[in-house]
């Protein structure tokens, strides 16, 4: 995979607009489960990361990745960013060791990315956590590369399991974080965390397919 620095700026903008544009969708999903500000704090987290990244002299494009996920992980604007910046943070720090040469090392970045998160958080699939979007999505990435598709094919695959493993939670009871605190009260609701990681994946699907639209 030819990524220079560029290409995964754009990558990252892509990311904070797709967060923008539905901030108030993801506000809403959380003013069932939790405080009402999942979309507004990730917002404001990304933005800030973005700020810091554009600015920085980096000598590896994958730098950018591990320095956007550490500022939205630091942000201090919720657990929702922090999960989420933890995720992107380890993805580039695997990236920075193998770089972007093949799919193979974003197949392990994602991987990393997943464990990062189960690590921090402690969450498995059926938790109404976000990792019912995000394990689906890797184990979805990684057969996909197995079976010979290219990088887009693979990350598109990657989104419809986001996708489905996102409804899913609509019928789970929380068991992890905020959506715990009500417990079966929060089934018929999707969890905005799980909502956010199919955003993402969708994000930057739709920024692959572009670059290699125009090259």
């Amino acid at each position: 995979m030819n990524c220079g620095k560029a290409n995964l700026m754009s990558i990252l903008q892509g990311m904070v607009q797709t967060i923008a544009e539905n901030e108030q969708h993801l506000n809403q999903l959380d003013s069932v489960i939790g405080d009402a500000e999942h979309g507004s704090n990730l917002k404001q987290a990304f933005e800030k990361a973005l700020c810091k990244v554009e600015t920085l002299n980096v000598e590896q494009p994958e730098e950018l990745l591990t320095e956007f996920g550490k500022a939205v992980a630091g942000s201090g604007c919720g657990s929702g960013p922090l999960f989420i910046g933890l995720a992107i943070k380890a993805a580039g720090r695997y990236l920075l060791q193998s770089g972007l040469q093949n799919p193979s090392s974003i197949k392990e970045a994602l991987r990393a990315a997943l464990e990062a998160v189960k690590e921090k958080g402690g969450a498995q699939v059926g938790d109404k956590t976000l990792v019912d979007a995000l394990e689906p999505a890797v184990q979805a990435f990684e057969k996909a590369l197995q079976s010979g598709q290219s990088l887009a094919e693979a990350f598109a695959q990657a989104r419809e399991a986001a996708r489905e493993g996102m409804l899913s939670t609509k019928d789970l009871a929380g068991k992890r974080g905020r959506a715990s605190y009500l417990g079966e009260r929060g089934v018929g609701y999707q969890d905005p965390g799980a909502t956010s990681i199919y955003l993402l994946l969708e994000s930057v699907y739709q920024s692959l397919t572009r670059k290699e639209s125009n090259p």
